[in-house]
């Protein structure tokens, strides 16, 4: 039984120009062929995207460690002389609007760092080193409590 618009998918009248799929790759690799970052508009087709992607991809690792420091700067500043700060941080001292802003802040880190994963898992070997040495650069700038690494580094 042939649905329509289930069939034959050859022949797409006005297709000809059509951009290709993007490469799917489950094997680490170095391609600088058609590799989409994150969204189908941005894609890697030449020696040049390849540079300002990769370049992208480090800020992006950057900014996520700076991110990070903020938010953490940011709950230290809510909870000071609520709680001691030698024990975990809780949200019982913080008030409502503290507890949601909290709540949203961690969101958008949750969605930044799958994000970074995203990339990660073209399995570019060059997207791949410019996550890791943005995090890197990121961490030496940012990172400034005594944690370090140690504050976890998963994806949320």
């Amino acid at each position: 039984m042939d649905m329509p618009g289930h069939g034959d998918h050859g022949g797409h009248g006005g297709h000809e120009d059509a951009r290709p799929m993007c490469a799917m790759n489950m094997a680490l690799n170095w391609s600088t062929d058609n590799v989409c970052v994150l969204f189908d508009f941005w894609r890697i087709t030449s020696g040049m995207s390849l540079v300002f992607s990769c370049a992208a991809v480090f800020a992006l690792g950057y900014l996520y460690e700076l991110s990070r420091t903020r938010v953490r700067s940011w709950e230290l500043v809510q909870l000071t002389g609520r709680a001691r700060l030698e024990t975990p941080l809780v949200a019982d001292g913080l008030g409502r609007s503290a507890r949601w802003m909290r709540a949203v802040m961690y969101g958008l880190l949750v969605a930044y760092s799958y994000s970074l994963m995203l990339i990660f898992m073209t399995y570019n070997g060059f997207l791949i080193l410019a996550v890791i040495g943005g995090a890197i650069a990121g961490h030496y700038a940012y990172a400034t409590d005594a944690l370090g690494a140690v504050r976890g580094a998963n994806c949320h």
